[in-house]
């Protein structure tokens, strides 16, 4: 959704709560407590406290916003939907810094609100079938290979380096997954496998990096390809795989330039979420999953 319809659909806050009670409840909202359905709507407007509902159960109060990434914030929703709306739009994903100037707000609290967004995200879950392609990428650390003038030396651009090593998959014409691992060995790529992929149903492409071998134990179907001499070869080839590591690689250049390794993941599922779901309203997704709870 574009900013624009945004402002227009979500004018103020009581419209944001509006919506996402028609998301969440339908027409039949429940306390989210005890699930009692015996509640009542306190309207406040003169103390601001809009949308807020009394259970006759037990006797709590709540929003449509309890148990949600929403819960508790007292940064206006629609603040927030206009964040998610930017971020589903960026292609190269979203700084911090740019989007507190954006919304007026200031940048830890924005950072936090992004890490709320793409932890949501990362609930998403996905198991690939079909012509799967595998790799792996190193991402953080110094760039590129090239000459360091100062160690007098070529830079080693990925294995071997101290960068977050991450592993995905993709399905062609279908949907990606990528986790941060502790190594590329032999193990770790088979455990990631069995993790995503339905076995009895893929067809595995991958690079001839020796750590693969073990997986042809576990695949009915696992071709290999020498990326040296050639990038495709009868249909098998690694190319979408490497499209999405392209992506992944442009945000972190483009506006992250660091990731703490114990962030990558959000990052990575951010990524991932939009990739997904690129043919479809993310904005609107998002909302809806955000409040199925």
């Amino acid at each position: 959704m574009d900013l624009v319809k945004v402002m227009e659909t979500f004018p103020d806050q009581e419209s944001c709560i509006v919506y996402l009670e028609r998301l969440r409840w339908q027409d039949s909202p429940e306390c989210p407590h005890c699930s009692s359905t015996r509640i009542g709507r306190r309207e406040e407007y003169d103390t601001g406290r809009i949308g807020r509902w009394n259970c006759h159960d037990c006797n709590s109060t709540f929003k449509v916003t309890s148990g949600t990434i929403f819960h508790g914030t007292k940064i206006p929703l629609q603040k927030w939907f206009l964040a998610i709306a930017l971020m589903a739009n960026a292609k190269k994903s979203l700084s911090s810094h740019q989007l507190a100037r954006d919304l007026g707000l200031p940048q830890k609290a924005v950072w936090r609100m992004m890490m709320c967004i793409r932890a949501e995200m990362g609930k998403d879950n996905v198991i690939l079938e079909g012509i799967i392609e595998a790799d792996e990428t190193y991402i953080g650390g110094k760039g590129r290979k090239n000459y360091d003038k100062e160690e007098g030396e070529y830079r080693k651009a990925g294995r071997g380096t101290p960068k977050d090593t991450v592993l995905g998959a993709i399905a062609r014409g279908g949907k990606v997954v990528a986790e941060l691992v502790p190594d590329a060995k032999s193990l770790t790529i088979t455990k990631f496998i069995k993790k995503f992929v339905d076995t009895d149903n893929a067809e595995l492409y991958t690079d001839q990096y020796r750590a693969y071998n073990d997986v042809g134990e576990i695949m009915k179907n696992h071709e290999k390809l020498n990326r040296s001499e050639q990038w495709e070869l009868d249909g098998i080839h690694t190319n979408t795989m490497e499209g999405f590591w392209s992506f992944v690689k442009r945000a972190w250049y483009g506006s992250h330039h660091h990731y703490s390794t114990g962030y990558t993941p959000l990052y990575l599922a951010e990524a991932c979420y939009k990739y997904n779901y690129r043919d479809t309203n993310i904005f609107s997704k998002f909302l809806e999953e955000s409040v199925a709870v």
